[in-house]
Parts: structure tokens; C-alpha cells; sequence
């Protein structure tokens, strides 16, 4: 009896992954162009599939074309565009990225191909070296997601493809050591069907986990830009305002409120530019943030004005946090700083805590206590700390 005829073809698979990968290659470059550039990584996302399906259409040619082109330089370039989908994700995640190891293996195994493909045929033996390159830089690439956690489904979507992708591979690998690597890339056996199919259902949901994570993260931008101020980082008014009515909304009378004024600031702009005050408002916004660390909230209240949310502080330890405050601000700038020429600044200070209005809670009578202990420290010579009465 003949042979069963094979289920499914590996050369039309291969084709079809190739034209999906080019569809979601071009979703994902127009996506690019309208997202954020602070979202890195698209491009090399947007190129992994069609370099991918330069590759496919090399390994279609499979016994019409010379056996370099599909042999030798169809893997280098599957693999190159495997390179390029965890180069993505390293500049995605980390904002930088780096293959050159894994492109020096690339050029290491194509010369192994080229050996066992053109000088002395052995697909048994290329099969071990590419199941054993691809699982292992999958796997790898899966790590980076692994070290990297979120809740984000994309990310998990991600892990989950590349661990399968990974574990396919290896099954490969292990399926050539047991003997079972067939007679060649085009043979419809069941194990080269399930590893050729995982790859082009790979190629396909590797785009569309691109697009889930892209897409999250520019959500989390836009939620951030709508609570900060654009020039210093510090949270805007509104958000600042929104976590100072939750913070004493509870009932509970404590926590304190700190306004800062940055004293004499006018003049620096006067004297200097415009310029010159930004940046010396995001070097205060700096220290202000760094003194207060994980205590506490610091938004820009308005102009040189900030406010410090100080939530499970009472008085003693809010005039604490003040006083660091106030001497980080003051603080000289360096000699080598572009901020030099102004010397230093100073800050005038008012503190207000819960325990302070009368038994009342309401933010509006706790911001009304700060900003009168912040004009009574403006009338007593400013740079100075002055609690509420």
C-alpha cells in the first residue's frame, strides 16, 4: 500500500504563515506611525515578519530554486527575523537592546548549513542545528518576559507563545535524536506538519501580543501625561487635588499638607530667561522629590507653587519632612551646573495637618491652613518653615 497522502502541505503552510506575517506586519508599521516614539521596539517588529517572509518564500522554492538560496540563506534569514522579534523586545522593555551574540551565532550556523547543505547533504544534521539555535533563542527571548512581569495579557500572551515555540523546537530536536527527522523540509509527516504549523501560528499571534502590549502601554502614557505637569514630571493640579480629597475623605484626622513657594523665583527669570527657570524648577521639583521619597505626594500647585500630600504624617513628623525640604531646595547649585550662575534658591514653607482644623477633616480647611502658615512664613523674611497656628 502507498503511502497516506499528508494533511497538510508544508509548502502551502509555509506560504500561508508568510502572507499573514506580512499582513500583521503592515497593521503593526501603521500602528507605529501613530504611536508615541517613547514606544521602542515597533520597528523591529513591524520588519521581524517581512523579513520573515523573504524566508518563506525561499524555503517554497525548496527544489526549483538552488539549494544556497533555500538551504543556506532561507535559514538566515528565518532566523535574522527571529533576532529582530526579540530585539523588539528588548528595546520595548528596556528601552535598548543587543544581538550581537545572537547574530554571531546566525553567521556561525549558516556557514554549518552551508557545510551540511551544500558540501556534504545531511538533514538529519541541520535539523539538530536549527531546532537547537531556535529553541534555545526563544527561550530566551521568553526569559526576558519572565524577569520583566506584568498583569498586562499581552505580556503573558507573549511568554506563553514564545515558551510553546521554544518547546515545539526542542520536541523537533528531540524527535531527530530518536530518529524521526524524515527525509527533508517538504515531507508531510505528522511532526514536520505540528512543527511548521506552530511556527505560522506563532508568526501570527507573536503580531497581534505586539499590538495588545503597544497598545497598553500607550494607555498607561496617556494616563500619565493627564497627571503630570508637562515641564517638571511633578503631578498636575487636578490629580494632586483628586489624591488630597481621597486622602482625608476616610474620617480620619491625619495627614498633613505642605505649600512650598520657591522664594524670589520672578526674579530668576528676569535675570536669566525663561530657560534658565525651567530648568531650575525640574532641579527643585528633584530634590523636593527626593527628600520627600516614598512618604509622601509632590505636585506643581501653580506657577512656582508646589504641594506636598504627606497622608500618615501628623504635625511633628510633616514639620520633619519640611525642614528636608527646605535644605535640599537651598542647597547651592554646582560649579559645573548650566544652573551656576543663579548661586542658589530658597523656599518658603507652610505646613497644615488634619489634627490642626479644629476637628475637621475637609481638604479646603486644611489647604486654607497651609496657605496661611505659607504667607505668615512669607512675611517673617521667607526661607523658613511656619507650622499653622
Amino acid at each position: 500500500m502507498g503511502a497516506s497522502p499528508a494533511i497538510l502541505d508544508p509548502r502551502s503552510i509555509i506560504l500561508l504563515a508568510g502572507v499573514m506575517g506580512v499582513m500583521m506586519a503592515l497593521v503593526v508599521f501603521f500602528m507605529r506611525r501613530s504611536y508615541p516614539r517613547s514606544i521602542q521596539g515597533l520597528g523591529e517588529w513591524s520588519r521581524a515578519p517581512l523579513v520573515a517572509f523573504v524566508s518563506t518564500l525561499l524555503f517554497a522554492a525548496r527544489g526549483y530554486f538552488p539549494d544556497f538560496l533555500t538551504i543556506v540563506v532561507a535559514n538566515f534569514v528565518l532566523f535574522q527575523a527571529c533576532i529582530l522579534y526579540y530585539a523588539g523586545s528588548q528595546k520595548f522593555l528596556f528601552g535598548h537592546g543587543d544581538t550581537r551574540g545572537w547574530t554571531a551565532l546566525n553567521g556561525m550556523l549558516a556557514l554549518l548549513l552551508f557545510w551540511f547543505g551544500i558540501v556534504k547533504p545531511d538533514f538529519e544534521v541541520r535539523l539538530l542545528f536549527v531546532t537547537a539555535a531556535v529553541s534555545a533563542l526563544f527561550f530566551r527571548h521568553a526569559q526576558l518576559y519572565m524577569r520583566h512581569k506584568g498583569r498586562v495579557f499581552g505580556k503573558r500572551l507573549m511568554t506563553g507563545l514564545l515558551l510553546a515555540q521554544a518547546l515545539v523546537a526542542g520536541l523537533r530536536f528531540v524527535s531527530v535524536v530518536a530518529g524521526m527527522a524524515g527525509s527533508g523540509l517538504m515531507e508531510g509527516s505528522w511532526i514536520q506538519s505540528i512543527y511548521i504549523s506552530m511556527y505560522s501560528f506563532t508568526v501570527l499571534l507573536l503580531s497581534i501580543a505586539v499590538i495588545l502590549m503597544a497598545t497598553d502601554r500607550v494607555h498607561t502614557e496617556f494616563e500619565y501625561l493627564a497627571t503630570r505637569d508637562p515641564l517638571t514630571g511633578a503631578l498636575n493640579r487636578r490629580a494632586l487635588l483628586d489624591a488630597c480629597h481621597g486622602a482625608f475623605a476616610s474620617g480620619e484626622r491625619r495627614g498633613a499638607l505642605l505649600m512650598v513657594d520657591l522664594d524670589h523665583f520672578k526674579s530668576i527669570n528676569d535675570r536669566f530667561g525663561h530657560q534658565m527657570g525651567d530648568a531650575v524648577l525640574r532641579e527643585a521639583v528633584g530634590r523636593m522629590q527626593r527628600a520627600v521619597g516614598d512618604k509622601g505626594l509632590l505636585g506643581r500647585y501653580g506657577g512656582e507653587e508646589f504641594l506636598v500630600l504627606l497622608p500618615d504624617a501628623g504635625k511633628a513628623e510633616a514639620m520633619e519632612v519640611a525642614a528636608r525640604l527646605r535644605q535640599a531646595i537651598g542647597e547651592p547649585f554646582p560649579s559645573d551646573s548650566p544652573m551656576a550662575a543663579v548661586g542658589s534658591i530658597a523656599a518658603s514653607i507652610g505646613v497644615a495637618a488634619g489634627e490642626d482644623s479644629s476637628g475637621r477633616t475637609d481638604i479646603d480647611d486644611v489647604l486654607a491652613l497651609a496657605d496661611a502658615a505659607l504667607y505668615r512664613a512669607k512675611e517673617m523674611g521667607r526661607d523658613r518653615v511656619i507650622a499653622a497656628a
